[in-house]
Protein backbone atom coordinates (compact mmCIF):
# COMPACT_ATOMS: atom_id res chain seq x y z
CA UNK A 1 0.00 0.00 0.00
CA UNK A 2 1.41 3.35 -0.68
CA UNK A 3 0.08 7.14 -0.39
CA UNK A 4 -1.47 7.27 -4.24
CA UNK A 5 -3.67 4.11 -3.20
CA UNK A 6 -4.92 5.72 -0.26
CA UNK A 7 -6.10 8.53 -1.99
CA UNK A 8 -7.82 6.32 -4.43
CA UNK A 9 -9.60 4.72 -1.39
CA UNK A 10 -10.62 7.86 -0.21
CA UNK A 11 -12.04 9.02 -3.56
CA UNK A 12 -13.66 6.16 -4.01
CA UNK A 13 -15.65 6.68 -1.29
CA UNK A 14 -17.02 10.13 -2.14
CA UNK A 15 -14.35 11.82 0.15
CA UNK A 16 -12.27 13.21 -2.83
CA UNK A 17 -12.47 16.83 -1.23
CA UNK A 18 -10.38 15.81 2.09
CA UNK A 19 -8.14 13.52 0.16
CA UNK A 20 -5.11 16.04 -0.48
CA UNK A 21 -5.33 16.87 3.43
CA UNK A 22 -5.84 13.25 4.58
CA UNK A 23 -2.56 12.33 2.64
CA UNK A 24 -0.33 14.93 4.32
CA UNK A 25 -1.30 12.37 7.83
CA UNK A 26 -0.48 9.27 5.75
CA UNK A 27 2.28 8.05 8.32
CA UNK A 28 4.44 5.19 8.72
CA UNK A 29 3.85 2.73 11.48
CA UNK A 30 5.65 -0.06 12.56
CA UNK A 31 3.51 -2.95 14.40
CA UNK A 32 5.04 -4.96 17.15
CA UNK A 33 4.59 -8.68 17.27
CA UNK A 34 5.27 -10.18 20.42
CA UNK A 35 7.26 -13.97 20.77
CA UNK A 36 7.50 -14.64 24.52
CA UNK A 37 10.58 -16.10 25.49
CA UNK A 38 13.55 -15.65 28.62
CA UNK A 39 14.88 -13.00 29.41
CA UNK A 40 18.22 -14.69 29.11
CA UNK A 41 17.35 -15.01 25.16
CA UNK A 42 16.77 -11.19 24.81
CA UNK A 43 20.37 -10.25 24.14
CA UNK A 44 21.38 -6.57 26.23
CA UNK A 45 19.80 -4.11 24.33
CA UNK A 46 17.72 -5.47 21.97
CA UNK A 47 14.24 -4.55 21.11
CA UNK A 48 11.81 -6.45 24.06
CA UNK A 49 8.40 -5.86 25.87
CA UNK A 50 8.22 -6.56 29.45
CA UNK A 51 11.17 -8.98 31.31
CA UNK A 52 13.68 -6.35 33.29
CA UNK A 53 15.46 -3.12 30.92
CA UNK A 54 18.59 -3.06 30.00
CA UNK A 55 19.42 0.63 31.79
CA UNK A 56 23.26 2.60 32.58
CA UNK A 57 23.96 2.14 35.95
CA UNK A 58 23.17 5.37 37.32
CA UNK A 59 20.12 5.55 36.05
CA UNK A 60 17.74 5.56 39.41
CA UNK A 61 14.54 3.32 38.45
CA UNK A 62 11.85 5.75 37.66
CA UNK A 63 8.63 6.26 40.56
CA UNK A 64 5.49 8.25 40.47
CA UNK A 65 5.15 9.64 44.09
CA UNK A 66 6.05 6.58 46.17
CA UNK A 67 5.49 4.21 43.53
CA UNK A 68 8.19 2.40 41.31
CA UNK A 69 7.29 2.25 37.95
CA UNK A 70 6.62 -1.28 35.56
CA UNK A 71 8.78 -1.77 33.08
CA UNK A 72 6.89 -1.54 29.95
CA UNK A 73 9.05 -1.93 26.82
CA UNK A 74 12.68 -1.08 25.47
CA UNK A 75 13.52 -0.26 21.31
CA UNK A 76 16.64 -0.35 20.13
CA UNK A 77 16.43 1.75 17.10
CA UNK A 78 18.53 -0.10 15.00
CA UNK A 79 16.22 -2.80 15.21
CA UNK A 80 13.74 -0.69 13.38
CA UNK A 81 12.01 -0.03 10.15
CA UNK A 82 14.12 2.99 9.14
CA UNK A 83 11.40 4.84 7.56
CA UNK A 84 9.60 5.49 10.98
CA UNK A 85 10.09 9.36 12.34
CA UNK A 86 12.66 8.56 14.71
CA UNK A 87 16.51 8.13 14.92
CA UNK A 88 18.11 5.57 13.64
CA UNK A 89 20.17 4.40 16.72
CA UNK A 90 19.79 4.59 20.70
CA UNK A 91 17.62 3.33 22.75
CA UNK A 92 13.73 4.06 23.83
CA UNK A 93 12.83 2.52 27.37
CA UNK A 94 9.36 3.02 28.41
CA UNK A 95 7.98 2.89 31.53
CA UNK A 96 4.59 3.24 33.42
CA UNK A 97 2.97 3.53 37.12
CA UNK A 98 1.09 0.12 36.91
CA UNK A 99 1.18 -0.25 41.12
CA UNK A 100 -1.20 2.99 41.68
CA UNK A 101 -3.38 2.37 38.71
CA UNK A 102 -6.61 1.40 40.75
CA UNK A 103 -5.20 2.76 44.27
CA UNK A 104 -4.48 6.36 43.82
CA UNK A 105 -7.34 8.86 43.01
CA UNK A 106 -4.79 11.11 41.66
CA UNK A 107 -3.63 8.95 38.99
CA UNK A 108 -5.05 9.53 35.87
CA UNK A 109 -4.94 13.28 35.92
CA UNK A 110 -1.70 13.29 36.46
CA UNK A 111 0.92 12.69 32.86
CA UNK A 112 3.61 12.08 34.96
CA UNK A 113 2.78 8.68 35.77
CA UNK A 114 5.46 7.55 32.96
CA UNK A 115 8.07 7.77 32.03
CA UNK A 116 10.53 7.68 28.66
CA UNK A 117 14.46 7.37 28.24
CA UNK A 118 16.50 7.78 25.56
CA UNK A 119 19.98 6.34 25.77
CA UNK A 120 22.04 7.95 22.70
CA UNK A 121 24.71 5.41 20.65
CA UNK A 122 26.89 6.40 23.00
CA UNK A 123 25.57 4.68 26.19
CA UNK A 124 24.65 1.74 24.94
CA UNK A 125 28.00 0.06 25.81
CA UNK A 126 27.63 1.35 28.99
CA UNK A 127 24.01 -0.75 29.48
CA UNK A 128 23.51 -3.07 32.53
CA UNK A 129 20.27 -5.59 32.96
CA UNK A 130 18.51 -3.96 36.11
CA UNK A 131 16.18 -6.41 38.17
CA UNK A 132 12.78 -4.53 38.85
CA UNK A 133 12.31 -3.08 42.73
CA UNK A 134 11.22 -5.89 45.22
CA UNK A 135 8.34 -3.58 46.04
CA UNK A 136 6.88 -4.80 42.42
CA UNK A 137 5.12 -7.94 42.94
CA UNK A 138 5.10 -10.38 40.11
CA UNK A 139 1.36 -9.10 39.26
CA UNK A 140 2.84 -5.54 38.58
CA UNK A 141 5.39 -6.92 35.95
CA UNK A 142 5.24 -7.87 32.31
CA UNK A 143 6.97 -11.04 31.08
CA UNK A 144 9.41 -11.06 28.72
CA UNK A 145 8.68 -11.12 24.84
CA UNK A 146 11.43 -10.07 21.90
CA UNK A 147 9.95 -7.98 19.38
CA UNK A 148 9.64 -8.85 16.10
CA UNK A 149 8.64 -5.75 13.52
CA UNK A 150 6.28 -5.44 10.03
CA UNK A 151 6.13 -1.86 8.60
CA UNK A 152 3.20 -0.65 7.53
CA UNK A 153 1.52 2.84 6.38
CA UNK A 154 -1.58 3.84 8.84
CA UNK A 155 -4.47 6.60 8.41
CA UNK A 156 -6.02 8.76 11.27
CA UNK A 157 -8.61 7.30 13.53
CA UNK A 158 -12.03 8.03 12.65
CA UNK A 159 -11.93 10.12 16.44
CA UNK A 160 -8.86 12.66 15.93
CA UNK A 161 -7.85 15.93 16.10
CA UNK A 162 -6.74 15.55 12.33
CA UNK A 163 -10.82 15.09 11.24
CA UNK A 164 -11.94 17.80 13.46
CA UNK A 165 -9.90 19.95 11.85
CA UNK A 166 -11.57 19.30 8.51
CA UNK A 167 -14.57 19.93 9.81
CA UNK A 168 -15.32 15.75 9.75
CA UNK A 169 -17.22 14.59 13.29
CA UNK A 170 -20.23 13.89 15.38
CA UNK A 171 -20.45 17.97 15.78
CA UNK A 172 -19.66 18.24 12.09
CA UNK A 173 -19.92 17.26 8.77
CA UNK A 174 -21.57 13.80 10.13
CA UNK A 175 -22.59 12.68 5.94
CA UNK A 176 -18.78 12.76 5.27
CA UNK A 177 -17.79 11.40 8.58
CA UNK A 178 -19.80 8.24 8.21
CA UNK A 179 -18.05 7.58 4.87
CA UNK A 180 -14.66 7.69 6.64
CA UNK A 181 -15.25 5.49 9.38
CA UNK A 182 -17.95 3.48 7.34
CA UNK A 183 -16.32 2.59 4.05
CA UNK A 184 -12.82 3.92 4.37
CA UNK A 185 -11.26 2.71 7.98
CA UNK A 186 -12.51 -0.83 7.13
CA UNK A 187 -10.16 -1.37 4.92
CA UNK A 188 -7.24 -0.15 7.87
CA UNK A 189 -9.00 -2.22 10.86
CA UNK A 190 -6.38 -4.50 12.19
CA UNK A 191 -7.91 -7.46 14.18
CA UNK A 192 -6.79 -8.59 17.18
CA UNK A 193 -3.96 -7.20 19.85
CA UNK A 194 -2.04 -4.45 18.09
CA UNK A 195 1.02 -3.37 19.68
CA UNK A 196 2.01 -0.13 16.89
CA UNK A 197 5.41 2.28 17.36
CA UNK A 198 4.85 5.41 15.67
CA UNK A 199 1.77 6.19 13.72
CA UNK A 200 -1.74 6.70 14.16
CA UNK A 201 -3.67 4.75 17.30
CA UNK A 202 -6.25 2.49 17.41
CA UNK A 203 -8.29 4.38 19.90
CA UNK A 204 -10.78 2.33 22.12
CA UNK A 205 -12.49 5.48 23.63
CA UNK A 206 -11.97 8.27 20.86
CA UNK A 207 -9.45 10.81 20.75
CA UNK A 208 -6.78 11.91 22.36
CA UNK A 209 -4.31 14.46 20.94
CA UNK A 210 -6.56 17.19 22.32
CA UNK A 211 -6.33 15.65 25.95
CA UNK A 212 -2.52 15.80 25.61
CA UNK A 213 -2.75 19.84 23.94
CA UNK A 214 -4.94 20.58 27.17
CA UNK A 215 -2.75 18.90 29.64
CA UNK A 216 0.58 20.77 28.04
CA UNK A 217 -0.63 23.62 25.48
CA UNK A 218 -0.69 27.29 26.98
CA UNK A 219 -2.47 27.74 30.25
CA UNK A 220 -4.92 30.07 28.42
CA UNK A 221 -6.35 26.47 26.69
CA UNK A 222 -9.82 25.49 28.61
CA UNK A 223 -11.75 22.45 27.72
CA UNK A 224 -15.21 24.45 26.95
CA UNK A 225 -18.01 24.72 24.78
CA UNK A 226 -16.33 28.31 22.85
CA UNK A 227 -15.88 27.22 18.86
CA UNK A 228 -13.15 29.27 18.48
CA UNK A 229 -11.20 27.81 21.30
CA UNK A 230 -11.95 24.83 20.28
CA UNK A 231 -10.98 25.54 16.80
CA UNK A 232 -7.13 26.81 18.12
CA UNK A 233 -6.99 24.06 20.50
CA UNK A 234 -7.37 21.28 17.88
CA UNK A 235 -4.84 22.78 15.89
CA UNK A 236 -2.18 22.79 18.28
CA UNK A 237 -3.55 19.35 19.10
CA UNK A 238 -2.56 18.32 15.85
CA UNK A 239 1.24 17.93 16.82
CA UNK A 240 0.46 15.49 19.26
CA UNK A 241 1.91 12.25 17.86
CA UNK A 242 1.65 8.70 18.93
CA UNK A 243 4.69 7.32 19.94
CA UNK A 244 3.35 3.41 21.48
CA UNK A 245 0.78 1.84 21.70
CA UNK A 246 1.25 -1.31 23.82
CA UNK A 247 -2.17 -4.15 23.82
CA UNK A 248 -3.54 -6.34 26.51
CA UNK A 249 -1.88 -9.60 25.46
CA UNK A 250 -2.32 -11.07 29.06
CA UNK A 251 -1.45 -14.28 28.01
CA UNK A 252 2.19 -13.28 26.66
CA UNK A 253 2.67 -10.19 29.11
CA UNK A 254 1.43 -11.17 32.39
CA UNK A 255 -0.51 -7.68 32.10
CA UNK A 256 -4.31 -6.37 30.88
CA UNK A 257 -5.32 -2.69 30.95
CA UNK A 258 -8.30 -2.36 32.60
CA UNK A 259 -10.82 -3.93 31.06
CA UNK A 260 -8.74 -5.04 28.17
CA UNK A 261 -7.65 -1.73 27.27
CA UNK A 262 -4.40 -0.38 25.98
CA UNK A 263 -1.96 1.88 26.90
CA UNK A 264 -1.14 5.13 24.41
CA UNK A 265 2.39 7.21 24.98
CA UNK A 266 2.07 10.60 23.01
CA UNK A 267 4.71 12.63 22.23
CA UNK A 268 4.36 16.30 21.07
CA UNK A 269 6.05 16.63 17.27
CA UNK A 270 8.45 19.29 18.62
CA UNK A 271 9.87 17.33 21.72
CA UNK A 272 10.14 13.80 19.14
CA UNK A 273 12.66 16.03 16.48
CA UNK A 274 14.55 17.33 19.64
CA UNK A 275 14.58 14.12 21.44
CA UNK A 276 13.04 14.90 24.46
CA UNK A 277 11.50 12.76 26.34
CA UNK A 278 10.01 14.52 29.36
CA UNK A 279 6.61 15.41 28.14
CA UNK A 280 5.25 12.10 27.66
CA UNK A 281 2.38 11.31 28.53
CA UNK A 282 0.82 7.94 28.65
CA UNK A 283 -3.70 7.11 28.17
CA UNK A 284 -4.90 4.15 29.05
CA UNK A 285 -8.09 3.15 27.36
CA UNK A 286 -10.27 0.14 27.51
CA UNK A 287 -13.94 -0.82 26.84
Amino acid sequence: MNKDKVIQQLEQVGLKEYSNAIANWIFPTAQLFLNRISDYDITLGRSKVGGTPDLPEDLEWPRWKEYDMTFISQINLADCPQQLSLPRQGLLSFFYAVKPMYVDMDFYNDPSTCRVFYFSPERLNKLKRRNAPSSLTESEKMKPNEVIFEANLSVPASESAYLESLGLGWNGNIADFEKYWRLFLPSWNTKGCINRLIGHPDPIQGDMQVRCELIYGPSKWIEDNNPESRVKVIQSALKWRLLLQIDSEEEKTGMMWGDVGRIYYWIHEDDLANLRFERVICIMQCT
